[in-house]
Parts: structure tokens; sequence; C-alpha cells
């Protein structure tokens, strides 16, 4: 029997709280300037050869927690497109797995009545979520990268398209972790409907720690989202920095 893996839930609840979301942050955007990400690589999605070791109720992706203590990570994605109701947070983190404090950039594409609105944020427990951008269109490239600067220094490299920001965040964490994922978020302490999407992929994916070693979707442990037995969301490794996850075809 597989075991039931939990990460520390992102928690969008406190998403619409803050109208000026950075003011209580610790730390501040220290440069902004242009930049043109490039384009992710084609794939095509196939079945992996063999089921993945864990799974989690609420997300999909990749886990690394045997490489010692981590120093950075990073990924890039496409804004999804959702094909039903719901929301759906992408993201990578340092931490949260078995810590409790989880230091975490991505975006959340969340179903409304004027059509999915998707949100760039950061976030460090059990500091609340900051958005930082707002209105992502659909399609639009992502790159979010999080280093230690040194000690408890970290600095967060949010871009979108033309937008960049670096973020200077002191966070006391000693990270056991990586994570690259694709979530059932929180939404006022409820969890999401999880929607239908395109194969969302994430490239360029890979952490390194302390000793300089480059970890990698390709050496981590894969993760399928389960709900009520039912596997939601499940990931396919492209190549080692690659991934795609699927949503269920049911309706």
């Amino acid at each position: 029997m597989r075991p039931m893996y939990w990460l520390v839930a992102l928690g969008i609840g406190l998403l619409t709280i803050y109208s000026n979301p950075l003011g209580a942050w610790p730390g501040s955007a220290v440069h902004s300037h242009p930049v043109t990400l490039p384009l992710p690589q084609p794939f095509s999605l196939h079945q992996p050869a063999q089921s993945p070791l864990e799974i989690s109720r609420n997300w999909a992706g990749y886990l690394s927690n045997n490489q010692g203590t981590y120093q950075s990570i990073q990924a890039g994605w496409r804004v999804p497109r959702l094909r039903s109701r719901g929301a759906v947070a992408i993201w990578v983190g340092l931490g949260g797995a078995p810590q409790e404090r989880l230091l975490q950039a991505g975006t959340l594409t969340k179903d409304t009545a004027s059509g999915p609105r998707t949100t760039m944020w950061l976030e460090g427990l059990p500091e609340p979520l900051k958005p930082v951008l707002q209105n992502l269109a659909t399609g639009e490239a992502v790159h979010i990268a999080i280093n230690r600067v040194k000690a408890d220094e970290w600095s967060l490299d949010l871009q979108a398209g033309s937008y960049r920001q670096t973020y200077n965040v002191h966070y006391p964490l000693t990270p056991h972790s990586a994570e690259w994922i694709v979530e059932d978020p929180l939404i006022n302490n409820r969890f999401a409907k999880f929607p239908q999407f395109g194969n969302i992929e994430l490239f360029y994916a890979q952490s390194r720690n302390q000793q300089g070693h480059i970890i990698t979707p390709g050496e981590s442990t894969p993760i399928d989202l389960r709900i009520g037995g039912i596997i939601e969301g499940n990931p396919t490794l492209i190549h080692s920095t690659t991934f795609a996850v699927a949503s269920s075809s049911h309706p």
C-alpha cells in the first residue's frame, strides 16, 4: 500500500484581504527590469513506465527530500487554460516536507464570474500569501527562482512576460526538501475544485543543495493527486528537467 503524502497546503483564502499585499512582507523589491523568457520546448505526453511512488490529497508533482540541505530551486511554466470551473496553483518551494516552514512562489489561476484570473504570489509560512502581480494572461510565460543569499537571507526572482521583480527576504529556514508542484489549493480553508486543463508543463526545473549538486525532477519522487481514490493530477517526466501534469479525463 502506497503512503498518502501531505505537504503544507497553499492557503489562498487570504488572497483578497491585502490591498497593499507587500506592506507587511519582511523584504522589498530590489530591482525591476524587462526580460525575455525562452519558450518551453515541445513535448509529447506519454504514460510513465510505473505509477508514482506516493500520492497526495491536494497536489501532483515532484519532491526531493534526500539530498541534505537545499539552497535554491527554479522552474518555468505557462499560465494554464482552464477547461472547467475551479482553481489550480503552480509553484516551486523549499521546505515544507515534513517541516512546517516553507518558502514558495508561484501562480494561482482561479475561475471567476468574469472568467479565469491568474495572480503571481509569494509566501513564507506562517506569513500569509502575498500577491505581487494580477491578471496574467493565459499562456503567459512564467519563471521563478528562489536562492539562498546567505544565512537566512533569500532572493526570489519572479518573472512573467516582460515583468521581473527580485525580492530580498529574511526568512529563517534550513530546507530539507525541494518541490515542483501543481496543486488543488485551499480557498477560505477549503480545497478548491480541481479543474480540467491542458497539460501543464514545468521546464528548466532544478534545485541545488549545499554541496553544489544539481537536483532535478528526474532524480526526485513523483507524486500524483488522488481524490476519493481517483487520479485527478498525474505527473509525467519528459526529461530530467521537464515534466507535465495532466488532469483527469473524466467529467
